[in-house]
């Protein structure tokens, strides 16, 4: 897993941290993987009680990075309906 998404365990809770200040923590497939990667890890860990979610930088969150829905407007109907599954 790259640096993208930042996790950590402590006394019961999971902290999940978005690490990409740069772009303002924008989803983008990366992210979306590792993010889901990460909330299925919580989930099934008997040592994690409670999830929170993070982020780095200014912005929690700036929502689809820009240059990805560039790209995603390319795709197939089959690989919208699988993004939009993952999210």
């Amino acid at each position: 897993m790259s640096e993208t998404i930042l996790t950590e365990i402590d006394n019961g809770v999971g902290i999940i941290t978005l690490n990409r200040p740069e772009r303002h923590n924008a989803f983008d497939e990366v992210l979306i993987r590792e993010l889901s990667t990460s909330l299925v890890k919580m989930d099934t860990d008997r040592d994690v009680r409670v999830v929170v979610l993070s982020s780095t930088g200014k912005s929690f969150c700036a929502g689809a990075d820009l240059n990805w829905m560039k790209q995603a407007a390319a795709y197939t109907a089959e690989e919208t309906q699988r993004d939009a599954v993952q999210l």
